[in-house]
């Protein structure tokens, strides 16, 4: 796997590396630039691997939108969280400089076969801090890396219990139902049938993780039939790439499939 330089980073995400935050902030707020905690995570082992950045309706915006960076721990770059599944654990790395955001960490997971990224949702949510207070901030977020990086073997544990709870047919549909709603809206008819159709051969198994993972993937990487045109056209679901879309259905899938779990374990 490799990491990101920042030159890489910033073709992707410039708001990294934003000198201020936007002036619309009050003066109660303390701006941090994500470069410098980025800097003090690879201090401690933590490179990036992936980026991702919200869109900006002006050209001078662009330098203060959120920003998603996914980091790994230097030994796991390579290493699978467990032998049977291709999952790779990340720490996930969120801000902005325009108001809409702290810094929020939350503790993120590769999958290899689909190059998906899942997020999952630790026992205490997502560790947010915000630009405000004293000096600090970024040992704050150092400290929060670890508590991310303590959870990982928890991860491993849920991914494996998932992994052995077989789903009926029957279990399987109300699982895709329940998604639905999270992505589209009702008039467009989806149907659960939809949300169940792997990408790949090896992803027709009946058990709680693959499951799981195929629906999350036909909701965030999109490809789902939405009807066709006036002209008869196809129409698929496009990829989500807001920032906040994806962190907020990941969570909300991680937490379906949390119920899930508990229902038919």
């Amino acid at each position: 796997m490799q990491t990101l330089s920042n030159d890489q980073l910033f073709r992707v995400a410039p708001s990294i590396f934003a000198a201020a935050a936007d002036d619309k902030r009050s003066d109660k707020y303390r701006f941090v630039p994500t470069v410098d905690v980025l800097d003090a995570l690879r201090e401690e082992g933590f490179q990036p691997v992936g980026v991702k950045t919200s869109r900006s309706r002006t050209e001078e915006g662009a330098e203060f939108v959120k920003h998603h960076i996914r980091m790994r721990r230097e030994q796991d770059l390579n290493t699978k969280l467990t032998t049977f599944e291709q999952v790779i654990p990340e720490l996930a790395l969120t801000n902005s400089h325009n108001g809409t955001s702290g810094f929020i960490l939350d503790a993120a997971l590769h999958r290899l076969v689909c190059k998906n990224g899942l997020v999952c949702s630790m026992s205490q949510g997502s560790l947010r801090y915000r630009h405000m207070g004293g000096d600090g901030l970024i040992g704050r977020v150092i400290e929060g890396a670890y508590e991310i990086v303590s959870d990982f073997p928890r991860i491993a544990e849920t991914i494996e219990e998932w992994s052995g709870i077989e789903l009926s047919r029957d279990q399987q549909l109300a699982f895709a139902r329940a998604a639905i709603p999270l992505r589209f809206d009702e008039e467009l008819g989806i149907q659960p049938e939809q949300m169940l159709m792997p990408k790949r051969y090896g992803d027709r198994k009946p058990d709680l993780f693959t499951v799981f993972n195929v629906v999350q993937e036909n909701v965030i990487r999109g490809g789902v039939s939405t009807g066709r045109t006036k002209r008869g056209a196809r129409q698929t679901s496009r990829e989500i790439k807001s920032v906040d879309r994806d962190l907020k259905l990941n969570r909300s899938l991680w937490t379906l499939a949390s119920e899930m779990a508990k229902l038919v374990h």
